[in-house]
């Protein structure tokens, strides 16, 4: 970390002694009167106009909780039966962002050394974060250390240890195990070492900022696809909807969930059935068993990319084509089916714009200016309509007819 002059040390003294003298939605909430933040990395001194620094982005900021207010995501994750415990110590709000908003990256005030550990790159969101933070790193002039934790939390933790001992600058993480990163927040936390968490957020331990995604939208913006296609091929909203989900808790699973049965709670003779597995493979199966077992069902839905995958891949081999499917994710695949009438669209995000933020937040923080405490990514809904034109936005430099003549 870089050290404070002795000069600017008593100015900043002078400063507060001179202030004291005079005194006299479906997202998480916030609450008023922040504390100081923990990270000395987060305290934004002033210019030497003698302003506080703005964020670079600011103009693109719209504003659910105004900034000044303490950003909490422990009761919206508590209440929906998620246990959490995380100290957010940013208190610059809680903003949307929309696509694309990071035009330009940041100009560093110094040459910065961010850590950017990565869940795993298996995925397509996994690979497009890592390769979009070192092409965004690259833009900026900052030097980037990488660690692919390939699901495996003791090997996040392994290279947090030693960017520790190295003394990064910052640190941006995709959690593997949402509890068991506590203990490498932990540790940043105790080094002064400012981090910020991309995706789905931790559920204990603290962290400066959150750049994350409102999940229940997306499962809403699912389930109305679904709704409308049923509604519009003259259904008498009667049977049975499946969707396939994670065999175990995962914090973008619960809420997607949410939004996609608030959907269909006007229609009480539909039955949502749930479905588990991991890989494409798994979903393959259980889905497999599933169209056999109610050849009549009016429609589905792939909570994640492998899940719509494994799903898809099923109804074709089963030539059950008519299936009505709906996605979250913006895999390669997935796009693919929708612009062969297999999917009928997906609520997507842009990994490539959420390794940006992050990493705009972390070069603004480090260079003095006040970041949100919490940032949601714009949701896009994904149709035939708009398909081709969405794919180039995901992808930059590529075109969907280029993918399909490639497969």
């Amino acid at each position: 970390m870089k050290k404070t002059p002795l000069i600017a040390v008593l100015l900043i003294c002078i400063m507060l002694f001179s202030a004291c003298a005079s005194g006299g939605g479906t997202t998480p909430s916030a609450t008023t009167d922040a504390p100081a933040s923990q990270s000395a990395a987060t305290d934004a001194p002033a210019s030497e106009a003698g302003e506080a620094k703005v964020h670079t982005n600011a103009d693109a900021f719209e504003y659910v909780n105004e900034a000044g207010t303490k950003s909490d995501i422990n009761q919206y994750y508590n209440d929906l039966g998620i246990e959490c415990s995380v100290d957010i110590r940013s208190a610059g709000g809680d903003v949307k962002i929309k696509d694309g908003a990071v035009a330009q990256m940041p100009t560093p005030d110094e040459k910065y050394t961010i850590g950017f550990s990565v869940y795993y790159t298996i995925d397509e969101v996994g690979s497009m974060y890592l390769e979009a933070m070192k092409a965004a790193a690259a833009e900026a002039g900052i030097e980037l250390l990488i660690n692919d934790a390939d699901y495996d939390q003791n090997s996040q933790n392994q290279a947090i240890e030693q960017w520790i001992l190295q003394g990064v600058d910052g640190v941006i993480l995709t959690p593997c195990d949402f509890t068991g990163v506590k203990a490498s927040l932990d540790a940043l936390e105790k080094a002064g070492i400012p981090v910020i968490s991309l995706d789905a957020p931790p559920q204990a331990g603290n962290v400066d900022a959150i750049v994350t995604y409102d999940c229940i939208e997306q499962g809403r913006l699912a389930g109305e696809l679904l709704e409308k296609a049923l509604v519009d091929s003259g259904s008498d909203m009667k049977g049975k909807v499946i969707y396939n989900t994670l065999p175990f808790v995962h914090p973008n699973a619960v809420t997607r969930i949410i939004g996609f049965k608030s959907v269909f709670e006007k229609y009480p003779d539909i039955e949502l059935i749930e479905l588990t597995g991991e890989s494409p493979e798994d979903h393959y199966t259980a889905f497999e068993g599933a169209i056999q077992a109610n050849p009549e069902m009016l429609g589905a839905w792939g909570l994640y990319s492998s899940a719509t995958i494994g799903m898809n891949n099923a109804k074709l081999a089963g030539k059950m084509e008519d299936i009505l499917l709906t996605s979250v994710d913006n895999d390669r695949p997935i796009l693919a089916g929708i612009s062969k009438d297999e999917i009928l669209g997906s609520a997507c995000y842009s990994a490539v714009d959420g390794s940006r933020i992050a990493l705009s937040h972390m070069i603004n923080l480090l260079n003095g200016a006040e970041i949100p405490g919490i940032t949601y990514q714009e949701n896009i809904v994904v149709t035939k309509d708009n398909v081709e034109e969405m794919f180039g936005h995901y992808y930059p430099g590529n075109t969907l007819q280029d993918y399909l003549n490639a497969n």
